[in-house]
């Protein structure tokens, strides 16, 4: 969880750094530095949201122009779906920060708003980690008959799946609690034991186990296209270096994104006196894990040329359908009408 509070029972001494059940001592830091860091947040979370929203829509657009799905094209889309749910909650978000943390809409919407937040880092990480697999039997076990597009829809709901499972005790925690006043929803603890214990089974199961799969298979397709080189044409080893960028690209994103947020989420269970600049850090890290679903998609479409080269034809076909045909007259007489097509490419 990370924009959304959390509170221990045993201790209702509220700590500003949302996840820590420990008491914080307000005369270590300004009020007014904080509260004035606070109110930035909103504009940077409706900035990323709102790139975001356009950004994973142009994503699914191009994924939906092509008639004929490959399989890395079911990873992308199912990425880009992930991160559109986790942006079109953000709002719910936003208005809380903007209410300083006060929430209007319900236990219900605590509660789903909570679960999608949580699922998105689930789900995200895990089709990141089962695409690195992918890439990883497309090099080295190209020949395999089971990557298939039937089979890489079975293992995205295999993934959907798990992380709602994952989620279970973000339902059963995640609620609507009068602080101070007003309702505030946020994760209701049982004590500095339940927080440790939750810390530890987001970072393991969401970012460690996952971060160590993708390094293994990542660092063997690695080691697969480096000895290549040498034994087949130039040609081909640029295609297979090519093919692997990508996912490289996708890895370095993921890891600038969540391993601070995790980082300090783990030095934050024996911080308790956090000071300023813990603070700053620890919102700045969840900035960084929320533009995840914001940078994924920006690059792919600058990048990824397939996915560029797809946009443009669908948008040169859109004019041309609303206009007149292009006919092209020859020296005899005869016409000749070039209408576009919309190949699909692979990178």
């Amino acid at each position: 969880m990370n924009a959304t509070d959390a509170l221990c029972q045993s201790n209702q001494t509220f700590n500003f750094t949302n996840q820590s059940c420990s008491a914080s001592t307000p005369s270590q830091y300004s009020h007014i530095d904080i509260a004035t860091f606070m109110h930035v947040l909103p504009s940077i979370y409706g900035i990323l949201c709102s790139v975001g929203v356009i950004a994973n829509g142009l994503v699914i657009y191009a994924v939906a122009a092509c008639k004929k799905k490959m399989v890395s094209d079911i990873y992308v889309l199912n990425l880009a779906l992930a991160d559109m749910l986790f942006l079109l909650v953000m709002p719910f978000n936003i208005h809380q920060l903007v209410r300083d943390r006060q929430w209007v809409f319900g236990n219900f919407w605590c509660k789903a708003v909570v679960v999608v937040d949580v699922s998105n880092q689930f789900t995200t990480v895990g089709i990141v980690t089962v695409l690195c697999i992918d890439r990883y039997m497309a090099i080295v076990h190209p020949s395999s008959d089971r990557r298939t597009v039937q089979w890489t829809i079975i293992i995205n709901l295999l993934v959907w799946l798990g992380s709602f499972l994952l989620t279970v005790p973000v339902m059963l925690y995640a609620k609507v609690v009068r602080r101070q006043q007003m309702e505030v929803c946020m994760m209701y603890l049982d004590g500095p034991e339940d927080m440790y214990w939750y810390t530890l089974y987001q970072s393991i199961l969401g970012f460690i186990i996952p971060l160590i799969i993708i390094s293994t298979f990542y660092s063997l397709t690695l080691y697969h296209v480096f000895r290549s080189i040498r034994r087949v044409k130039r040609k081909q080893s640029v295609w297979a270096k090519r093919a692997t960028k990508m996912v490289m690209m996708v890895i370095a994103v993921f890891l600038i994104c969540w391993l601070p947020y995790h980082v300090i989420q783990m030095i934050n269970l024996s911080n308790n006196t956090p000071t300023i600049a813990f603070i700053y850090a620890y919102n700045i890290s969840i900035c960084l894990s929320y533009s995840h679903s914001c940078i994924n998609p920006l690059m792919l479409l600058i990048f990824a040329q397939n996915y560029r080269e797809r946009l443009c034809r669908r948008n040169a076909h859109h004019s041309l359908h609303h206009s007149s045909k292009l006919t092209v007259v020859k020296a005899e007489g005869s016409s000749v009408t070039n209408e576009p097509t919309n190949r699909c490419t692979a990178n």
